[in-house]
């Protein structure tokens, strides 16, 4: 993709740390990017996906919002195949210069987690709770389920610790970073196949794992 095709979004600082789910937290005055360019499968759902990031001092804070009403939850342990669910996907190089790689976090519609790190598909070595100290997560649906979930809408928030950015790239993360990342909407065995992206993906086949066709995110 060329550098002027790319989207870009800016992550917003704001001025302190909060879990996920507070009801203080900021998001009133942070704007959105949309999972819009639904691919591959030419069935007609769409589900319409804003997230919204924000960095604080520690973490960078991440906010999904799925128009969903029905949804499939089955996998219920870290590093579980989520992606088989409704589920989002955050993947993000946060120092793309480096070529060392991208972490992908994979979050069912519970909030069950997937999480590695490397620089292709094939060459990736899972997270695991040591390394991922601080993470949080809560979704506004519990469990599993399989249909209605009593809403038209779901949301997911997390919050991701800045160290885990030094621990894998040796590097801060620090305001003016550019760094390449997309956003998904997926659900491989849900009653609905789909796969849409924020920023499109150019192969003939579903395939998230693609570096190139990244966008941007500037932190503000």
């Amino acid at each position: 993709m060329s550098p002027a095709a790319r989207p870009t979004y800016t992550v917003r600082p704001v001025g302190a740390d909060f879990a996920p789910g507070d009801p203080g937290a900021p998001w009133g005055d942070v704007p959105s990017l949309r999972i819009g360019h639904y691919l591959w499968l030419d069935n007609g759902y769409e589900p319409e996906v804003e997230v919204r990031l924000c960095r604080s001092r520690d973490f960078l804070h991440v906010r999904f919002a799925v128009g969903e009403k029905r949804v499939r939850v089955r996998h219920t342990d870290f590093q579980d195949p989520v992606y088989k669910d409704s589920c989002v996907e955050f993947f993000v190089d946060a120092f793309p210069e480096t070529r060392q790689g991208y972490v992908n976090f994979e979050t069912n519609a519970a909030g069950v987690l997937l999480a590695a790190f490397g620089p292709d598909r094939e060459r990736r070595k899972p997270l695991w709770p040591e390394d991922l100290a601080g993470f949080e997560a809560r979704s506004s649906i519990a469990g599993p389920v399989d249909g209605e979930h009593g809403s038209d809408v779901w949301t997911l928030d997390y919050r991701v610790p800045l160290e885990l950015f030094r621990m894998l790239y040796g590097l801060a993360v620090r305001p003016g970073l550019r760094a390449a990342a997309n956003f998904y909407k997926c659900g491989d065995e849900t009653e609905v196949p789909h796969y849409g992206a924020w920023s499109p993906v150019g192969t003939a086949a579903p395939d998230f794992h693609r570096p190139e066709f990244f966008g941007e995110l500037v932190f503000g």
